[in-house]
């Protein structure tokens, strides 16, 4: 099933194979509501220390500017899947409301749950960007999509594990919240590729069989 350039996400295997692409599909669910989630602790940071070193300050700002770029790419990304057929709306409305739930945390939780999604995700950028294993080289709109992402993450993601330090979070949360974000991570993705791909089975775009090797 070779992969072709589309107009849109969701279209066609854009990445190689179907799995592929559904796996990239299921990052981009993920990634406004996750986005938000950064979002909203770095704010909620720079709001509740107005005295935090300058330059600190100013990194956190064009850190917040970068995650709301990505954010909105990723609408857009998650709008083009929704319109090829794809559950997309209903997948991202559950991941919005498991988010929500994280939410109601105190700051320097959030902010080390910040901080650990931040790494996991810089960590899954580097891989990606290290061949094309994971991510097709064909100079479509979604790879250089990702790749402009994965860069950015790489450049800023020490900017979230900063406001930790400046904050005194201590060793034991940050831990419990790298193991927690790990958890989340890897079950709300597993989640999203089975639901794409079942999606895939039923329209007969792909067989069991096939889908499985």
């Amino acid at each position: 099933m070779a992969g072709r350039c589309v107009d849109g996400a969701g279209c066609a295997p854009w990445n190689g194979d179907l799995f592929r692409t559904r796996l990239f599909d299921a990052l981009s669910l993920l990634l406004p509501c996750g986005e938000a989630f950064v979002i909203g602790a770095v704010s909620d940071w720079l709001a509740a220390t107005p005295q935090a070193e300058a330059g600190l300050r100013e990194q956190a700002e064009r850190f917040v500017c970068e995650e709301q770029s990505h954010q909105r790419a990723h609408r857009l990304y998650n709008d083009r899947l929704a319109r090829s057929g794809a559950p997309a709306l209903v997948l991202e409305q559950r991941i919005e409301s498991a988010v929500r739930e994280i939410s109601q945390l105190d700051l320097g939780t959030r902010l080390a749950m910040s901080a650990a999604f931040e790494h996991l995700t810089a960590l899954l950028s580097a891989e990606v960007l290290r061949g094309s294993v994971w991510l097709s080289a064909s100079p479509c709109r979604e790879t250089r999509l990702w790749r402009w992402h994965c860069e950015e993450e790489i450049a800023h993601c020490h900017v979230t594990a900063d406001l930790l330090r400046a904050g005194k979070v201590g060793y034991l949360r940050r831990a419990g919240s790298l193991a927690l974000a790990t958890c989340f991570l890897g079950i709300d993705l597993t989640r999203l590729v089975f639901a794409l791909c079942a999606h895939d089975v039923r329209r007969g775009a792909v067989g069991r069989g096939r889908l499985l090797r």
